[in-house]
């Protein structure tokens, strides 16, 4: 992999990012951004950049609970270092980028990436769940988004019956294995589906369900504190719901780590929610700084201590 190219593309979001707040700040009137700034409540910030590091922390339990299920094992200082690596390929479409951990797992254990791909496509796929089961019942209160939810809920559902029906994947990987470009890859699509299947089983699926749930209603606390602190109240459902909601609309829209639409989807529900503009604004900005850019930070101060890692691996063999 080109560490280089990929700081590049990182470099390139986070300029997307500002680019996306001083959007936000100069159509909010930036003056009275700042006078908000100077009369928020700072003694809940702490708290407020502690929430979503505490989502990583649930995150890697189902993350090492995965390896556990597939018969994998590795240290768990590399563990922990592979897994908030990925957290800096966030700003990818989808996450897809957080397939970076299985790229470092074949680099330092000589895994292959068959197996351990299932994980990550699994693990992004019930933190979906998850974040629609917290997001539903904002929409059944609030009447918002019942068309985006129907078409999530609809996917998923399809991907895990498609899953848990070995008769029609083998038939398909039989099928693939047939086409000569793709016959050599016949036992790895094997080896794929065999552990995407063993984590979609009831109990494991279950399991990362309900602790998804709990990871990302700890970001959906963010927004709650952010406008207490700004003296400005709304539920704590509607704060969950809007948090969950417009990571959905970011997934969906497929666009670098939901630049744009998820910010976007903040802003917009916080003015349906009668919030005013100036501090529907710093909410979204604190909010995706603390959900988005302080995993992005850590990730790519893991990343760099991964990368130095290998690199001394490397000189010494």
């Amino acid at each position: 992999m080109d560490f280089k190219k990929l700081k590049k593309k990182i470099f390139i979001s986070i300029i997307f990012g500002l680019i996306i707040f001083a959007g936000l700040a100069i159509y909010s009137d930036f003056n009275k951004i700042l006078g908000i700034l100077f009369i928020f409540d700072y003694k809940y910030l702490p708290l407020i950049l502690i929430l979503a590091p505490l989502n990583y922390c649930f995150r890697y339990i189902k993350w090492n609970y995965y390896l556990k299920k597939v018969n994998i094992c590795i240290s768990n200082k590399d563990n922990k270092l592979i897994f908030a690596s990925a957290l800096a390929m966030t700003v990818t479409p989808g996450k897809i980028g957080e397939l970076l951990k299985s790229y470092l797992l074949k680099e330092r254990y000589d895994i292959s990436i068959s197996q351990t791909a299932p994980l990550v496509m699994t693990e992004r796929l019930t933190d979906g769940i998850s974040m629609i089961i917290l997001a539903s019942f904002g929409v059944l209160i609030y009447d918002y988004g019942k068309g985006i939810l129907f078409f999530v809920i609809s996917f998923m559902l399809i991907i895990i019956y498609l899953v848990q029906s070995p008769k029609i994947i083998n038939t398909l990987i039989n099928f693939l294995g047939k086409i000569k470009i793709l016959k050599k890859h016949l036992e790895s699509f094997k080896i794929f589906y065999k552990n995407t299947y063993t984590l979609f089983k009831i109990k494991p699926l279950l399991f990362a369900i309900i602790v998804g749930i709990i990871s990302w209603s700890f970001e959906g606390v963010i927004i709650f504190l952010t406008l207490k602190a700004m003296d400005t109240k709304i539920s704590l459902l509607a704060s969950v719901f809007i948090v969950s909601f417009s990571s959905i609309v970011g997934a969906i829209s497929m666009l670098p780590g939901g630049l744009l639409a998820a910010e976007g989807s903040i802003f917009g529900l916080l003015l349906l929610m009668k919030i005013p503009k100036d501090i529907a604004t710093v909410t979204a900005i604190i909010t995706r700084f603390s959900t988005l850019w302080l995993g992005v930070l850590i990730g790519i101060i893991a990343l760099f201590l991964v990368q130095k890692k290998m690199f001394i691996m490397e000189e010494t063999d």
